[in-house]
């Protein structure tokens, strides 16, 4: 796949995505699988994959950080390279932290699994806002507020999107006869110079097979809504209720006018985290089980319906009228909620026509056009001196 391919048309439809985080959403939910160190084989998050792609999703999320999260985790990126070869169709989008991360070096990892993924690659960019995660790196930083840690997120994505692009979709010749690999007059230096970093380029990574792999950014505080409309495709929001999510979507319209965002809006999903059973009254009582282990509840902040597959339903068709894009479903506890997802709810929503699969790559899946590449028309940055090489 190349991204010269031309994609099918775009699609307006409401989309489904996927978070999977070790064992669940819930807290809980680490104390109920049968054992702890299933959570880091490989069958495992396989197997999750594997099941979100049978529910129709259009993406699943990988969660990460960089600090200790309960009881540890792995590296998001990686898991999602190695579930890439055991899925086939569905969008494959693993959080990766900017803040301690050089913008090379996540430029050629997505790039790298679009590769690996035929163009189902996205990247979910956040930010490290602790002084123990600071530490890890020996940086003593002192700008660990959320203006300036999205401001450096949004230099990075822009960064990352420039190395994208700086290898022209035709610039490898692979001339045999004269030895010649690459044109070199179709790689160019990105030139970047910004407050926090500086980066010639041009990447080592060919242009990843989507042009412009999906990136998204989480969250609904003014620093996260301004990133995203600079530099974003996909926007997570979280919020108690559907009324409060409802006015940050006009927020998040606010803000892309005032940023002077250009190009299509914002695809902007909600989450909303899902425990299903055949009753709401087991529902409820599971519900109960979970806290009784995590000692906690898990309900502030974030939607959430307790109940049957129906009712999910019944949310998410009410999720789409309001106008947002999509939501993105947070699983209690993937033992259980997964499945049930896959084989409950998603044949009602496809019954319903709320969510539509497809084929293509993911950015043309989400209705995003095709990534034109900035440096391809000669005007934006020199070329590398040499010819083709």
């Amino acid at each position: 796949m190349n991204s010269t391919h031309q994609p099918g048309s775009a699609s307006a439809d409401f989309h489904l995505a996927i978070g999977l985080r070790d064992t669940g959403w819930h807290p809980g939910s680490w104390f109920r699988i049968p054992a702890a160190q299933e959570v880091f084989t490989p069958q495992y998050w396989g197997s999750l994959a594997q099941t979100a792609e049978a529910s129709g999703a259009d993406l699943v999320t990988f969660d990460d950080s960089l600090g200790l999260q309960r009881q540890g985790q792995l590296d998001a990126s990686l898991v999602a390279a190695w579930v890439g070869a055991r899925t086939s169709r569905i969008g494959l989008v693993p959080t990766l932290t900017t803040t301690h991360t050089e913008p090379f070096h996540l430029s050629k990892n997505i790039a790298t699994l679009d590769y690996i993924s035929s163009g189902r690659a996205g990247w979910l960019a956040e930010v490290s806002a602790t002084a123990e995660e600071s530490a890890l790196f020996g940086r003593g930083r002192d700008d660990l507020d959320a203006e300036s840690l999205y401001a450096e997120a949004s230099d990075v994505v822009d960064v990352a999107r420039r190395l994208w692009d700086s290898w022209e979709d035709d610039a490898e010749i692979r001339d045999s006869a004269t030895g010649r690999f690459v044109d070199r007059e179709k790689l160019h230096y990105i030139d970047y110079e910004g407050e926090r970093f500086t980066v010639k380029g041009p990447s080592i990574t060919p242009r990843p097979p989507q042009g412009q792999p999906v990136v998204a950014l989480q969250g609904s505080g003014s620093a996260q809504l301004k990133a995203a409309a600079q530099q974003a495709d996909l926007l997570f929001l979280s919020a108690a209720s559907l009324e409060e999510t409802t006015g940050l979507l006009e927020k998040v319209r606010a803000v892309e006018s005032e940023t002077g965002r250009s190009g299509a809006p914002l695809l902007v999903f909600v989450d909303l985290q899902v425990l299903i059973e055949p009753t709401a009254e087991a529902a409820q009582a599971r519900l109960a089980e979970l806290n009784e282990a995590a000692g906690e509840d898990n309900a502030a902040g974030q939607q959430q319906v307790i109940g049957t597959s129906a009712e999910v339903a019944e949310r998410i068709q009410q999720i789409a009228a309001a106008g947002f894009s999509g939501v993105r479903l947070l699983p209690a506890e993937h033992h259980t909620d997964l499945p049930r997802i896959a084989e409950e709810l998603s044949p009602q929503l496809t019954e319903a026509g709320v969510v539509v699969g497809s084929e293509q790559p993911l950015r043309f899946r989400l209705g995003l056009e095709a990534a034109p590449n900035r440096y391809a028309d000669g005007e934006n940055q020199p070329a590398l001196a040499g010819g083709a090489a």
